[in-house]
């Protein structure tokens, strides 16, 4: 158990280093929809004569660049290809980026008309290098009435930190999970999400429409912490899958702490392997899961789950352990009233 708090403690350290580079940003762009003008797009968009969207706004910032929301507003989608922080001034402005596979799409350094980007229906898609970084904070991201595939999703990248945000789906049959991170980095590069103090949930209906799907491919090794994290109303929460990956050296391993997940027909959280695939690793430390088919979900030969501090209450069954998998439960567990508490065989973890 030690080894697994210490690997818990390593992971949110490193990403907080990472993200530590986000902190001091020199001029960045402003963005007051209410009354800011884009007659300024070529002097940049200062404080004191902000820009009125953020497609704008991108479009005067260099990579690695700062946008700074001032009002609550709607905007349309946007895809990143180089490093940016994104941050609305609070959470309760209503600062939305919604999904329209009809609009054209903002990017860093031009304006949309000459992005020369397919939209491929996310509020939000992540191309970056995978040497950048991107951080999106107070926003609501969403699939939108549109025909929107998602809120959110990651194709490549080095650290995407997320941090009071908010994601929702559809409110028909969504195609898809609502956050999809599906990194391909070139060689080796690992990629790293960081999820803190948000709220994930509201899709549509159909076995497709989760809230979380957390599938890499190639050699692309993914680190993630979802840290007070709500995860809720949806075909499924967090399905973590290594199978496309190129094999056992190539791990998703994810630690979820002082989360909570509940109502899904499906499984809340499912750590997914297949054989000569990838490994997949999962930490759950003060987690409570409640109202789902399964609960703790371990399917795989590749396939490990560690528990402890968290509870397991009101679901079809508690933890399901399939094909080779592996659940480790500390003492300080409650896994009770579930219709079925325990389907398979869960090992004991050494308290130390």
């Amino acid at each position: 158990m030690q080894k697994v708090l210490v690997l818990a403690t390593s992971l949110a350290l490193t990403l907080f280093s990472l993200s530590s580079a986000f902190a001091v940003l020199p001029n960045p762009a402003y963005v007051d929809a209410k009354s800011g003008s884009n007659s300024n797009a070529g002097i940049g968009c200062p404080v004191s004569n902000p820009c009125a969207d953020l497609n704008t706004a991108l479009s005067v910032i260099a990579a690695n660049g700062q946008v700074i929301i001032l009002e609550s507003a709607v905007f349309g989608p946007i895809v990143l290809t180089s490093g940016v922080t994104i941050t609305g001034t609070e959470p309760n402005t209503h600062i939305q980026i919604v999904a329209d596979p009809t609009a054209q799409v903002g990017c860093v350094g031009h304006l949309p008309a000459s992005c020369a980007l397919t939209n491929n229906g996310y509020a939000v898609e992540v191309a970056v290098p995978a040497t950048d970084s991107v951080s999106i904070s107070h926003v609501l991201m969403s699939a939108g009435i549109n025909g929107g595939a998602g809120a959110l999703k990651l194709t490549s990248g080095a650290l995407l930190e997320l941090n009071y945000d908010i994601f929702r789906g559809r409110g028909d049959t969504a195609p898809g999970p609502i956050v999809a991170l599906y990194p391909n980095n070139p060689g080796t590069t690992q990629a790293q999400v960081y999820f803190s103090n948000s709220d994930v949930g509201l899709n549509g209906s159909g076995p497709a429409a989760g809230a979380i799907e957390v599938k890499p491919s190639g050699s692309t090794s993914l680190k993630l912490h979802f840290n007070h994290v709500a995860v809720h109303n949806a075909s499924y929460g967090i399905r973590t899958d290594s199978s496309l990956v190129s094999g056992p050296a190539v791990t998703v391993a994810t630690v979820v702490s002082e989360s909570e997940f509940f109502s899904f027909p499906n499984a809340a959280v499912n750590a997914f392997s297949t054989p000569g695939g990838g490994t997949t690793n999962a930490v759950f430390d003060t987690v409570k899961v409640l109202n789902a088919l399964v609960a703790i979900k371990a399917n795989g030969p590749q396939s490990s789950v560690v528990l402890t501090n968290s509870t397991i209450s009101g679901n079809g069954t508690g933890v399901q352990v399939l094909s080779s998998a592996q659940v480790k439960s500390s003492g300080n567990n409650t896994i009770q009233n579930n219709g079925v508490d325990v389907s398979g065989t869960l090992t004991a973890a050494p308290q130390s």
